[in-house]
């Protein structure tokens, strides 16, 4: 019996296996904060239960990830790798559910979205949020509605913008009339209160444990366009074109036949899903609230509906063309140029060079800091040892969440201290986040400043400090 695969499938399983490729022959982490914390927590979820109901990890991104994360960070990288792939397969189907020319395109949107493609080989949680979001609208064009609303009802416990995403799908079943299926939009929220809350002893955890909610940001706030310059970082210029294009085309439609005659699948769910995340994002910057740090990654998560809206763009723009040859070179000249333009030189973009997966910070760290610390303090495993840049843990093998061996560096401010006592001071999570100075730690008369290492990236000086305790007292 001869089994014949789709071209859409022989296309997932290159993508694959070239991503695979990538993962096991590139030495990256995807960034060097929130990428490797998340990873912690799912490294370390069976040996602290806990952590499959912490609310900053995202609890359903844990529960998903942890096996993959047993492996080693290459684990879960594998894990993003499979989200991506599965992402782009369902994507391409809800393209062609929803009757939109050349779905296959969606291959070239995602993956040569640059941002997208270099954060693939990361511990983050909007791959995941990505594979769900569009595996709820691909269902809920199917009408299968009711797996569709479950799907999307964990979003919240992936990442807290799904909120809004429950907003959006919630507008949708009232402008449709369905609702008795509103209540399946807090199956997941539902689920995980009810199990949480004998951890909690609070039912509403969900509500009460969401680490965003402050009207405040210690990263300060920025200008209100700012991202839409960051949505040109993440997808690029000829994208953007076609994403600009196709949300004109998708309201324009809207206003000349109201919603009753419009598709709200593209309008409501795929329009209203990218305008309500983007502008959440732009409007958290722009006023410095809900911890926002105005990090372009977060629009990754909405790549997918991007690339719909794109092709819808492309649409547009090849449907006012009557010669096929004229259509056909449009077709393939946006093709092109996608795929080559993140290989140009860009003076503020993500380029697809040789140094599109060096992180400065982590080679300071791998090439300098660990190799000092072992040299010097070869028995540093039985120190304790007070950190917080969380790479440190796996780079030094350190149980990050272990307080026997490991303390947050704010700690030293009233723990009693031995000699045995290691201290690795960074400028970004100690000063900017912890609030703790070189300088203060160089005043402390308990401890003595042993190395300093830094580095240059870009237009930022990267610093860290070893310090060695003098004194057992307090």
């Amino acid at each position: 019996m001869k089994v014949i695969l789709k071209l859409e499938i022989i296309l997932s399983l290159i993508t694959f296996a070239i991503l695979l490729m990538f993962a096991f022959n590139t030495e990256t982490t995807g960034d060097a904060g929130d990428s490797i914390t998340h990873y912690l927590y799912s490294h370390y979820s069976f040996k602290y239960p806990q952590f499959f109901f912490h609310h900053w990890a995202k609890p359903f991104f844990v529960l998903c990830s942890a096996p993959f994360a047993q492996f080693g960070f290459k684990g879960i990288i594998v894990f993003n790798c499979i989200c991506a792939t599965l992402t782009t397969l369902f994507t391409f189907y809800t393209a062609k559910s929803l009757k939109i020319k050349n779905p296959l395109l969606v291959f070239v949107f995602i993956f040569f979205a640059p941002l997208y493609f270099k954060l693939i080989f990361s511990g983050l949680t909007e791959y995941l949020f990505g594979l769900f979001l569009i595996i709820g609208i691909y269902m809920i064009n199917k009408s299968k509605c009711v797996f569709s609303l479950i799907i999307i009802s964990f979003l919240p416990l992936i990442r807290s913008e799904g909120l809004l995403i429950l907003g959006v799908f919630g507008f949708y079943l009232l402008i449709n009339k369905k609702y008795k299926l509103l209540p399946y939009l807090i199956t997941g929220q539902l689920i995980y209160t009810m199990v949480g809350a004998f951890y909690y002893k609070d039912f509403l955890w969900v509500i009460n444990k969401i680490p965003y909610a402050s009207l405040g940001s210690p990263y300060g706030k920025g200008e209100l366009l700012d991202f839409v310059h960051r949505l040109n970082y993440v997808i690029e210029k000829p994208i953007y074109l076609l994403l600009a294009i196709g949300s004109i085309s998708l309201l324009f439609s809207f206003l000349r036949s109201g919603l009753k005659k419009t598709d709200t699948v593209k309008v409501i769910l795929i329009l209203g899903s990218f305008i309500a995340l983007f502008m959440a994002h732009t409007i958290f910057w722009w006023q410095g609230i809900f911890n926002s740090m105005g990090l372009p990654r977060v629009l990754i998560a909405i790549v997918p509906i991007i690339a719909i809206i794109s092709l819808i763009g492309l649409q547009t723009v090849t449907d006012r063309i009557k010669n096929s040859v004229i259509k056909n070179l449009i077709i393939s000249g946006f093709t092109l140029l996608i795929c080559f333009y993140p290989f140009t030189d860009r003076p503020q973009g993500v380029v697809f060079d040789e140094k599109l997966f060096v992180l400065e910070e982590i080679s300071l760290i791998t090439e300098e800091v660990v190799p000092y610390i072992k040299k010097e303090y070869p028995d540093y495993s039985n120190a304790k040892l007070y950190f917080s840049h969380p790479y440190l843990s796996l780079a030094l093998n350190v149980d990050y969440f272990d307080p026997k061996h490991h303390r947050e560096m704010q700690y030293l401010q009233t723990d009693i201290i031995s000699k045995e006592t290691i201290i690795i001071w960074d400028e970004w999570f100690n000063l900017t986040e912890g609030g703790i100075s070189l300088e203060f730690l160089t005043s402390d008369n308990r401890i003595e400043l042993m190395q300093t290492f830094q580095r240059q990236e870009k237009d930022r000086m990267i610093k860290y400090a070893v310090f060695k305790a003098t004194a057992n007292k307090k």
